[in-house]
Formats: C-alpha cells, structure tokens, sequence
C-alpha cells in the first residue's frame, strides 16, 4: 500500500498509549506491545537523559511487563559490568540494603542513587523469592579499573598463577591514574607520561592475549563460565585503556566507540551465559541503543552498541528510544570543583522545532509507544524527523533509521538524586 498522510495523523490512529507510568498499575494497557517486540531476544528501551524521573517508572513498568507476560530473565542497565555483581547477588536475595547495594553496583555516575531505582530493585529481589527462573540483574558498561582487575586477580589465583606478575605490573600503573570519576581519570591520565600510557596499553594487552589463548584449556578444566567472565572483566580494561588514549588524542578519535563495543559484547555475553530462550530488556541512554553509524567529520568508526547489536541478531534486537515533551531534563556537567568530577544540573526543556519527533506527539496520555517500522511504510514525512531530545539541547539523528519505535513521555522531572547531590566547590556564573 502506497505511503499516504502525515506522521502525526498516523500516530492519532495507530499508536499504543497507556493509562499509568505507574509501576504497580494493571499491565493490560502494555498488551499491543506483545505483537511490537514480537520474538525479539534484546529489547533496549533508552532515555533523552540520565537521572529523569519519568525514564526509570518507565522501565520498572517495562520490565514488569516483559518480565511476567513476556518471559524475559535479565535486565541489563547502564551500570559498570563488574560493580553491578553485587546487585545481581542481592536481588537474588544476597544481603545488605539498596541503598548499600545500589551505591556500590550502579557505578560512580549514581544512576542508582533514586527512589525509582530502588524500587525497581526491591521488586525485582521480591521477583525472584517465587520465580522458577531468577531475574538477573547485569551491569553493561566499562567498569572502573581496580574493581576489574581485582576480580581478574581473583580468578587468576586459582586458574592460572603464571599470569599474576603481569595483572599486579598493571595494578601497579594503573595508581597513577585511578579514581571513582572517570572525569577524574581522563584528566589524571591527560597529564601523565607518555611512557607511563604506552607501559599500560602494552601490558593490558599482554594479559589479554595470554588469557585469549589459554581459553581452550581452562574450558577443558570445567572453568568455562569463570574464564569467560574474567575475561570480560579484562576486556573492560583493555577498552577502557582505548578510550583513555582516545580522549588523550594518542588513538584514533571515534568518541565513544570503545564504551559502546564493550556494551554490546556484554549484552551478547549475558544472552550467551543465560537460559537458551533468554530474553533481555537493556536499559540505557538512546545515544547507545541507536542503529545507526554516528557521522562526524573525522571520526568514521563510531558505532554505537545497537549498531553493533543488530549487526548481530538482526530482527532478534528492537530499539526504543525514550523521549519526552516538556517540564525538567537533566544535565551531566563535568566539574573540576565538585567531588565527584561532575555535577547534574536541573534544566528546563527547550521549545521543540518542527524537524523533532517529539513536535508530533500530540496527545496528553501518561505514556504514547509509536511503532516506527510499521509507521514509516504508511507516512510521507518520515524522513523530516532529524532531531530529538537530549538533555537540555537537540541532538542530529535520522530517527526512522536510528530506532525501531519512540516512547514519548509529555512531561519529566528530575531525581531526587539531582537536589540531594553533594554541591561543587566552585563558583556558578
């Protein structure tokens, strides 16, 4: 059928709109959802921005829903891949609180430090008292360094002595450059000897290759699953390294393209280490779940980690990026005279142009879920839509091509993380 009327005349007609954001509400209202995912294995819904209110009910919503109609069995959050062990532990009932428990997994961004995420948490531990299959809990990002290479040390005790001179040598340099905020470490690592840069990357990659190639024997010993996860922790530093030289202008300058590959590896590796018909819900920031190769002039080989995920399971990965109308967004500024290196800013949302996807939401429901792929074989001005939200500004992207559908929230507010953080030092004009 030919393509006829606009986006948002197909959206008054087509889109899936729900009653509540509501966590605990009736999950009915989810229900053409089923039919949209359909027998994908990988769902990532995004977000404009980290620490928005209405994003984190959105995916504790989505996640109660995949999770008791849809049989998924992992959540994947935008938190540090080794850090976050600790939140799988305690969600399978493991102890502590979740406070404790969310200030160590979720990484040194405090993307966990909220109330939505400690409820999210707390209902998945409740979950997991009953359910045949534990809900896993996974961290998908790069991990601060010393936690890795400390679980790297561990597995290695055991598994391989030999290789232990060489993991306690990047121990060793890897204190001249070691901090909670990355901000911090960047501008640590900017500052240090060549020598000192060249000495790390050579000897991340020595460990590296001893541990690739003593794969075959340590399955061999039955240590399958633990030499595998070590070696994700590894490969965590390896491209944390990466980035570091990239940001130092020692590599090539691709952004974030070794964050995001180390975010894809990891959401493969958690489909690969869980049950044959595991599915996961990936929660991340929409800059990484898009499908699409970021083009930036000299700086060809950024590619984000949906891009890497749906190069590799096709149909089996859907995108949903999760926008908003008005009201509040957050801003992540870094800082060098706040403690964490970094300060989050309340901001309000600017007015929206007429090449934003956000422009043709029309409709007040708390939540509206417009299918992309079905749309754009029916509207004429899919390929108007070049701009959307992100944080406090509009960001250049080619919507349709980027993302399989849009969750559109009409109005956001920040955390009560942002106006409990600890305050900068240094003087705001």
């Amino acid at each position: 059928m030919a393509a006829h009327g606009t986006f948002t005349d197909w959206l008054r007609l087509h889109a899936i709109t729900a009653d509540s954001l509501d966590p605990e509400a009736p999950l009915d209202d989810l229900e053409p959802l089923r039919e949209m995912i359909g027998t994908a294995r990988v769902v990532a819904i995004g977000e404009n921005a980290h620490h928005v209110r209405e994003f984190y009910l959105l995916r504790h919503r989505l996640l109660r829903f995949l999770v008791e109609r849809c049989g998924f069995t992992a959540f994947a959050f935008e938190a540090p891949f080794t850090e976050a062990h600790a939140i799988d532990a305690w969600v399978q009932g493991g102890p502590g609180t979740v406070h404790e428990v969310a200030a160590v997994g979720a990484g040194a961004g405090n993307l966990g430090r909220c109330a939505e995420m400690y409820d999210l948490l707390t209902w998945m531990r409740e979950h997991n008292r009953d359910a045949a299959t534990p809900l896993r809990f996974a961290g998908s990002i790069i991990s601060s360094r010393q936690p890795a290479l400390a679980a790297v040390a561990d597995y290695l005790r055991w598994a391989d002595r030999d290789a232990l001179p060489l993991l306690e040598q990047i121990r060793t340099l890897a204190k001249a450059f070691h901090h909670t905020s990355i901000f911090r470490v960047l501008d640590q690592y900017t500052a240090s000897e060549h020598a000192v840069q060249d000495a790390m990357t050579a000897t991340i990659s020595r460990l590296l290759g001893r541990m690739e190639t003593m794969t075959a024997y340590q399955c061999s010993q039955g240590r399958e699953r633990e030499h595998a996860t070590a070696l994700q922790h590894l490969r965590g530093v390896w491209y944390g390294d990466h980035s570091l030289r990239d940001f130092a202008g020692r590599g090539i300058p691709t952004g974030s393209a070794a964050a995001d590959a180390f975010l894809a590896e990891s959401v493969l590796r958690l489909l690969a280490d869980g049950p044959s018909d595991g599915r996961i819900l990936l929660a991340v920031h929409n800059c990484h779940i898009r499908k699409t190769v970021v083009a930036h002039e000299g700086a060809f080989g950024l590619f984000p980690a949906g891009y890497h995920l749906a190069q590799a399971l096709g149909e089996d990965y859907i995108a949903i990026a999760a926008t908003s109308g008005g009201g509040r967004t957050a801003e992540v500024r870094p800082e060098s005279g706040h403690p964490l290196g970094f300060q989050v800013h309340d901001h309000a949302q600017p007015p929206l142009p007429g090449t934003s996807v956000e422009s043709t939401f029309v409709t007040e429901s708390p939540l509206t879920i417009a299918d992309l792929r079905t749309a754009r074989r029916a509207v004429t001005d899919s390929h108007t839509f070049q701009q959307m939200r992100m944080e406090h500004y509009l960001t250049d992207v080619d919507v349709f091509d980027a993302y399989d559908a849009i969750a559109y929230i009409p109005y956001t507010t920040c955390t009560d993380y942002v106006d409990a953080q600890p305050q900068s030092t240094t003087q705001q004009p």
